[in-house]
């Protein structure tokens, strides 16, 4: 039954003319033709003027990150000369694109550099929200207004009132976004609370519904050991980034606190008030995170924990639970199953806090950012070329699945990759230039993901917790102090998590944050709470 669901769903999502191969017949658009281009603002900024003509031939530099699942090109094939960018040359016209693939863990620094260097990209992809808060903040970018209401006809159709309500800063659209995408069965996928299912039910282990039974079910794990290795109860990886919070989403969700423990300030909304979230929870959370990792329940090296060690952790069979993605499951399980084939992992439901609280933040309204820097030289250009893209079904259709009969096949109405030849055009991530929930499922079952989707989903909503935060403007408070309280609270939750630090020393924290300007940041966002971020709130956070 769930087969013959999923083919209608693909079936009724794509059309008969799913992919059509990109022939050699396809005519050039246009492309020789160099015309007029539209003045110069004095500060540099493209003022496109009504009916302002657009030069086919123009450089157009695209700057996109880097993506795991990418371990290279084909062979002959490079960032620069490979079938989907020739293609979108083609279909579009413009044919003198640039593409540069950038390292994700860097793409701060180098846009840094970018700026700093005058020589910009006229279009930037990024999925990182603090690269769009610091640029817009720094006033870096080329507002987009004009250029939608000019270029972008097809670009205005894909996008959500959300979307543009999160990007628009006093009053001026500071992005390109492309809203989310990620669903299935109509429940929004995310990260969640994932567990060897198979130790479950060895132990007869509920799912854990409140902190108390989250404290039970991992001393169970650890003390009946069904690894027989030495279980470990939860992992995670506080390594990556230097946040001893980060990977602990199912416990501090808990505490209202997920997703946003990366901040400056962790703002929330409470009592129709804007309020920093470490005011109300920090200690309580903290008190619960210190006894689960004094008994051994969250993995003791997990403050240093890279995403490898973790799922190194996982894989050999020692890792009883960890908070990840749904993209993950498929990887862990193939390397889990080698030696344990009776392995299952599944997703859990979201555990409840004191006083209800639950839920991981809320998909971002955003799900990456088109910025434009505001002396880039080919803006109109850039936004011309996306909006033909997103005009062109078939061109968005081999630039997501490849070409059919050579990259998949269509089995009962369901796309079937080809291997190995589809898993040697993974690349061509790099060049789909937008996504959509049509566009984005058939990708994720060829990927494999659907098992663990569906498990997700089984276990409820949990993406349900509204998050502020991602319709709020980043102040010069903010950008100015943010470093250095981000790395205080570091400091502080670390020690006091591994008893470095007594839980006492939670006030000295907030004694010093004040001292670096915590109040300072406060106080700026409080502001804009009350002149645009209230209204934004009252319409937006739907229960």
């Amino acid at each position: 039954m769930e087969g013959k669901k999923m083919q209608k769903r693909l079936k009724v999502g794509m059309t008969s003319g799913l992919i059509v191969a990109i022939t050699a017949s396809m005519i050039l658009a246009g492309c020789s033709k160099e015309t007029e281009k539209p003045a110069q603002s004095a500060a540099g900024t493209a003022a496109p003027a009504q009916g302002a003509k657009l030069n086919k031939a123009a450089k157009i530099r695209i700057a996109v990150p880097d993506n795991a699942g990418v371990k290279g090109f084909e062979q002959g094939a490079s960032a620069n000369e490979n079938q989907f960018l020739n293609a979108i040359k083609e279909k579009t016209g413009y044919t003198n694109i640039e593409w540069n693939v950038i390292p994700a863990a860097n793409q701060l620094d180098t846009y840094n550099l970018m700026f700093a260097s005058g020589e910009v990209y006229d279009l930037i992809y990024t999925n990182d929200l603090t690269i769009f808060k610091r640029f817009s903040a720094q006033g870096a970018l080329m507002p987009v207004d004009s250029l939608i209401q000019q270029y972008g006809s097809e670009v205005s159709k894909a996008t959500t009132d959300n979307a543009w309500t999160a990007v628009t800063v006093e009053g001026k659209k500071m992005a390109i976004p492309v809203p989310p995408y990620s669903k299935y069965e109509n429940v929004d996928l995310g990260s969640g609370f994932l567990a060897r299912q198979d130790w479950m039910d060895k132990l007869g282990l509920k799912a854990p519904k409140n902190l108390d039974e989250l404290y039970t079910f991992l001393k169970t794990m650890k003390e009946k050991d069904p690894s027989g290795k030495g279980t470990i109860p939860y992992v995670a990886a506080a390594g990556n980034n230097g946040n001893p919070l980060d990977g602990l989403d199912v416990i501090t969700a808990a505490f209202g606190m997920s997703g946003i423990t990366n901040l400056a300030v962790p703002f929330i909304v409470k009592d129709g008030k804007l309020v920093d979230a470490q005011d109300v929870y920090l200690k309580d959370m903290l008190t619960y995170l210190n006894k689960l990792y004094k008994e051994g329940l969250i993995d003791n090296e997990y403050l240093f924990n890279k995403s490898q060690q973790v799922t190194e952790k996982i894989t050999s069979g020692k890792a009883a639970s960890t908070y990840t993605g749904y993209w993950d499951p498929v990887t862990y399980l193939a390397s889990l199953n080698k030696t344990d084939p009776n392995a299952k992992l599944s997703y859990l439901p979201i555990v409840e806090g004191a006083n209800g609280l639950k839920g991981y933040s809320m998909p971002a309204p955003v799900s990456n950012f088109y910025i434009i820097p505001k002396n880039a030289k080919n803006a109109n250009e850039a936004v011309d070329l996306l909006n033909a893209y997103l005009k062109d079904k078939e061109l968005q259709k081999f630039v997501n699945y490849g070409k059919e009969g050579v990259h998949y096949e269509m089995v009962n109405n369901v796309l079937t990759p080809k291997k190995p030849a589809y898993d040697q055009i993974i690349y061509k991530l790099y060049y789909r230039m937008w996504n959509s929930p049509d566009i984005w499922l058939p990708n994720a079952i060829l990927g494999g993901y659907e098992p663990a989707m569906k498990s997700y989903a089984q276990a409820g909503p949990q993406m349900t917790a509204f998050n502020i935060n991602q319709y709020r403007p980043q102040t010069d408070a903010e950008l100015a102090k943010g470093r250095a309280l981000i790395d205080l609270r570091n400091e502080y939750v670390a020690k006091i998590i591994n008893g470095a630090l007594p839980l006492t020393a939670v006030d000295e924290y907030f004694k010093k944050a004040d001292a670096a300007g915590r109040q300072d940041v406060l106080k700026a966002s409080q502001d804009w709470f009350e002149k645009e971020g209230k209204a934004i709130y009252e319409k937006l956070n739907k229960k």
